[in-house]
């Protein structure tokens, strides 16, 4: 299935954005959840779970939407942990999970925030790594199915940073998102490893040293990665990840996308 990420419209409030992505024809929808960006702060969720559960419901209700997928990020840095940091991004993951359940969401990215400089970056993977096995913990208790996004400038952003996520947890699943990949000088080959472990999809035109470009003016083969996915016996969403930008209209680009997806996607 096709579904857009609310993330083409993330300056707007969570209804607007629900709105315009509902008047450009789409039936359903990613919900981005990332701290205090958009569209709503799990904290605020883990703190009054009823209102932010109601706004939601309200705002699915009066466009006609399905919130498919979320895409999260807790507040805490993966890599910090204090036992504060540790319990508050863990009570913000289980509100999310409890969300995602009320909707019928069952795929859940995970953006892993940043990288610390300051320490090494063995160290740091490796403590964003314990982080990861209590969330896949998290989600899993929930019925939640959680990929973790391979994000640039992340502790995940390198090859050997995923493979070693797989030496430490082999059951570790994945967002499949070349654009990463690409925009650090990659091929969508050399990213094709994971979509065996792929359990949701993000997906946008990219090139070298740019996240995103328009539909047509970047290196993805859009073909290329859906005829592989379903290959491999994927069966989840893919997303439409437009970034909202300054430059020109991201969610007019999902809808180029959408037409151009629909030939292999039905």
């Amino acid at each position: 299935m096709i579904i857009c990420s609310s993330v083409t419209r993330s300056k707007d409030k969570m209804e607007d954005a629900m709105a315009a992505i509902a008047a450009a024809g789409f039936k359903d929808i990613d919900l981005i959840a990332i701290n205090k960006w958009a569209h709503f702060d799990p904290a605020d969720l883990a703190a009054d779970f009823a209102a932010i559960t109601k706004r939601a419901e309200n705002a699915l209700k009066a466009n006609g939407l399905t919130m498919r997928a979320m895409n999260v990020g807790m507040n805490g840095q993966m890599h910090d942990r204090k036992k504060e940091t540790v319990e508050s991004n863990l009570k913000e993951l289980d509100a999310l999970c409890r969300f995602m359940k009320h909707f019928g969401a069952k795929n859940c990215a995970l953006q892993p925030l940043q990288k610390d400089p300051g320490r090494d970056a063995a160290d740091v993977l490796k403590d964003s790594v314990d982080s990861l096995e209590e969330y896949y913990e998290c989600t899993l208790k929930h019925g939640i199915s959680l990929g973790l996004e391979l994000h640039v400038h992340s502790p995940f952003e390198s090859v050997e940073a995923a493979r070693y996520v797989y030496e430490r947890i082999p059951e570790a699943t994945v967002v499949f998102d070349p654009t990463h990949f690409i925009s650090m000088g990659g091929s969508l080959k050399d990213c094709e490893y994971v979509m065996d472990k792929a359990v949701h999809v993000h997906i946008r035109d990219a090139a070298e040293d740019m996240i995103q470009t328009k539909v047509g003016e970047g290196s993805v083969d859009f073909e290329w990665v859906v005829t592989k996915l379903l290959a491999r016996g994927y069966k989840g969403h893919f997303s439409i990840e437009y970034l909202c930008n300054e430059e020109w209209d991201a969610l007019a680009e999902a809808v180029k996308l959408r037409g151009i997806l629909e030939k292999w996607i039905s």
